[in-house]
């Protein structure tokens, strides 16, 4: 009787446990989950730095990651609690690929992984200095703009990939519409590095983020504008040069009074052989800047070779003028060459009756004399050799 009394104790707790197994199986089973956009982190760039290089592009920079384990441990997971790690310390110039390090809790397990490695680009880092432009929002009267009193900086320095900083030519600092008014106010503002289609340049550190820019409404004026160039080459190039007639600059009222014109800084063209377009550089006064409307000023320089021609005349094609009435003059000259150069339409419109050939003698007396030959054309040319330029006239 007690060993039937011990067996059924013992079948009664095998049987407990079972059920006890059974249960837990059936209310907490084995269960996988799917965590997506998993963020990547990449870590010890500043070897990179160190290196002077830095992170072009990435293949990727989010993942999703399967994870295996009881019901009740996954449910208490969320993104958060998973973590996916680069190490850059090894990265060289070039394409790296680099794997991925995963980390989970312990009370599960990774099932499955969308990826395993990233390819990391990397390139020569570099750094420059890039001017800070003030964009203000909104719409302004026709004779008022706003005006940049005071920034807190000029420039910022910019740093990346070699490729990616070369892109930048300038940072943005938007100021948006209804901050400025006619009372003088400090705005901050955010700064955005931007190329010259003015599209946004990513990946690339600025050394500040933001910048204070004190302005106000101002005065617009429109007058002048005096380009001042040089050209020392010679005459193998026609060089037609088109500018712009005005500016328009702004500033206060009373700063803008005495301003009845603008001159830039001298342009030589004498080293340009073909079309060219240059940005002129106006001088402005103090207090003085330029409109939003003559934000780009351009000189156009438009290149023709050059033609030529050659006339030859005979020394009685002469006029000789200012000899009074009892006096005769005779030209001692041989033969006369005219070389005329200009672009080749305007060299193909002259013919020879086009030039006058004429020498003053004008209180000049009996005998031997050298004087000035003086040719004339009414047409469009370049310029004029005159061959000889002084002839030898015999009065009497």
């Amino acid at each position: 009787m007690l060993n039937n009394k011990k067996f059924n104790i013992i079948l009664s707790l095998i049987i407990a446990i079972g059920l006890w197994a059974y249960v837990i199986g059936e209310t907490n089973p084995t269960d996988t989950k799917t965590f997506r956009d998993i963020p990547i982190t990449f870590i010890n760039g500043e070897v990179l730095t160190d290196s002077n290089l830095a992170v072009l592009e990435t293949s990727a920079d989010t993942m999703s990651v399967t994870l295996s384990g009881t019901r009740s441990n996954i449910n208490k997971i969320s993104e958060k609690d998973i973590t996916a790690v680069v190490d850059l310390a090894d990265a060289a110039k070039g394409k790296n690929e680099l794997k991925i390090n995963v980390r989970v809790p312990d009370n599960v397990e990774i099932e499955d992984k969308s990826i395993n490695k990233v390819t990391v680009v990397v390139e020569n880092n570099k750094s420059k200095e890039v001017d800070i432009d003030v964009d203000y929002q909104g719409h302004f009267d026709s004779e008022e703009e706003p005006i940049t009193v005071e920034m807190s900086r000029e420039s910022v320095i910019v740093s990346g990939p070699s490729s990616l900083v070369n892109k930048v030519t300038s940072v943005k600092a938007v100021v948006a519409e209804g901050k400025v008014t006619d009372e003088l106010k400090t705005i901050k503002t955010e700064l955005t590095p931007v190329d010259k289609e003015g599209n946004e340049v990513e990946k690339v550190d600025l050394s500040a983020k933001s910048v204070s820019v004190t302005a106000e409404l101002a005065k617009t004026k429109t007058v002048p504008l005096v380009v001042p160039i040089n050209d020392d080459a010679g005459d193998t190039l026609e060089k037609s040069t088109t500018v712009p007639k005005t500016i328009t600059i702004k500033g206060k009222s009373s700063d803008l009074a005495d301003i009845d014109s603008i001159k830039t800084e001298e342009v030589d063209i004498t080293d340009i052989t073909e079309d060219t377009s240059i940005d002129l550089v106006p001088i402005l006064p103090d207090k003085i800047q330029i409109s939003d409307q003559s934000s780009s000023l351009i000189l156009i320089v438009k290149i023709q070779a050059l033609s030529s021609k050659t006339f030859t005349f005979d020394e009685g094609d002469v006029d000789l003028t200012g000899l009074s009435d009892d006096l005769k003059g005779q030209v001692k000259a041989g033969k006369i060459e005219i070389v005329i150069k200009g672009t080749e339409d305007a060299i193909a419109a002259i013919k020879k009756s086009d030039l006058r050939l004429s020498a003053d003698l004008g209180d000049l007396e009996e005998g031997n004399h050298q004087v000035d030959l003086t040719v004339t054309c009414e047409k469009t040319y370049s310029s004029m050799e005159i061959s000889p330029e002084k002839i030898r006239v015999t009065i009497e």
